[in-house]
């Protein structure tokens, strides 16, 4: 091992030669990332770890991802680097003694779950672990390109956002493409030999790549709930009947259904909970293209954070909130209210939903769905007036 106390330009030339060993006897057997990297922080609230029980804790995430399993004279090799306190940085080369590649397949996940462990070892702050139903992040080349364009936002979370609000008014997957088509967003639609849909993609005009040609996501790209399949099994459990005259308009059939989603979310199967969240995501989805002015941006930020809480692995049973997704769609049908108080009473009902869904998914360990919704409670608490009890007719 070289000695830290020597040269360390030298120092750091011998670590990047025994690294590369295994590499170099490869030769063209190298697969072409070879490197594989991992940072490991404490939170700001931990205690300080030794140096001891840092190493321990590479060899463990090590050991658990398959990259260097414990006691294996052939594991790749391997460094790990404490630049401060708190954090340290792990490198490995992707090339074992006997100059196979490592069996690492879903080394995230297995990283993460031994994470889980080492954090109630060592009684470090416990992190809240998403279930991989959270929509895809912009990578960091569309974030530079969104700056260089400047733009706030992606093209993703931008098609993101357009997807989204379109499907909560749509009534069946060809409206939803005609919405799409009306919006300006370049729509291409995929389909099997039979002529059935199979999926869908979609582009922004003004978003293209080196060659002027547009880049296209497709809809499971954009979030897991705007694959085509999921669209097609929403949307089929969408009444599309038209309301009978005894009906009353649906804003106020909007406020009296998102008035009773708390107590039905205490008393719903899991299932039936998803499915009246689901559509209460419908709602805020919808409210910014239908407010005042002054309450769209609010609005919208309350829609995009809980855009999170909308999804969690219980699968919805839509058909359970038919009533609610009907009157939501028919708003956008219907002119605004015009004194506003009606508009007051259906935010009210909402922030109260909205609380009550954080409610539902802390109780059922979905951390990050109960974050998203206290998110985006705060953003509409601003914009609801106090509560006082409901009398609906």
């Amino acid at each position: 091992m070289p000695d830290p106390g020597r040269n360390p330009v030298a120092t750091l030339a011998q670590l990047a030669d025994a690294l590369d060993l295994r590499v170099k006897q490869a030769g063209h057997k190298v697969p072409k990332k070879h490197v594989w990297h991992c940072s490991i922080r404490a939170a700001p609230e931990d205690r300080r770890l030794t140096d001891d029980e840092w190493a321990t804790i590479a060899r463990r995430v090590l050991d658990a991802t398959g990259i260097a399993p414990a006691d294996d004279p052939d594991a790749c090799r391997w460094v790990a680097v404490r630049h401060a306190d708190d954090h340290i940085h792990i490198v490995a080369t992707k090339v074992r003694g006997d100059l196979r590649p490592p069996r690492n397949w879903n080394d995230f996940l297995r990283a993460d779950k031994e994470l889980v462990a080492i954090e109630k070892e060592y009684g470090l702050r416990q992190v809240p672990r998403g279930d991989r139903t959270a929509a895809k992040r912009p990578t960091r080349a569309e974030q530079e390109k969104a700056q260089r364009t400047g733009r706030a936002t992606t093209a993703r979370e931008r098609l993101r956002t357009t997807a989204r609000t379109l499907l909560a008014a749509a009534t069946t997957p060809e409206e939803f493409f005609r919405l799409l088509e009306g919006s300006g967003t370049l729509v291409e639609i995929q389909r099997f030999p039979s002529g059935d849909i199979r999926g869908y993609k979609v582009a922004l005009a003004d978003d293209t790549n080196r060659d002027g040609q547009p880049v296209w996501f497709s809809g499971s790209t954009l979030a897991p709930d705007l694959s085509y399949p999921k669209i097609s099994e929403r949307l089929a459990a969408t009444d599309t009947s038209p309301a009978t005259p005894s009906e009353s308009h649906a804003w106020r059939r909007l406020a009296r259904a998102t008035d009773r989603v708390p107590e039905l979310l205490d008393h719903s199967e899991d299932e039936a909970g998803q499915a009246h969240i689901a559509v209460l995501a419908e709602t805020l989805d919808i409210l910014p293209l239908t407010a005042p002015p002054g309450l769209r941006p609010g609005l919208l930020q309350a829609a995009t954070a809980f855009e999170r809480a909308s999804r969690s692995r219980i699968r919805a049973q839509h058909q359970q909130a038919q009533a609610t997704r009907r009157a939501v769609k028919a708003i956008l049908r219907e002119p605004a209210p015009q004194d506003g108080a009606l508009l007051a009473v259906l935010l009210d009902a909402v922030l109260l939903a909205v609380v009550a869904a954080q409610h539902w998914h802390r109780t059922r360990g979905h951390n990050q769905q109960a974050e998203a919704a206290r998110q985006a409670a705060e953003h509409l608490r601003p914009r609801t007036r106090p509560r006082q009890p409901s009398r609906w007719p």
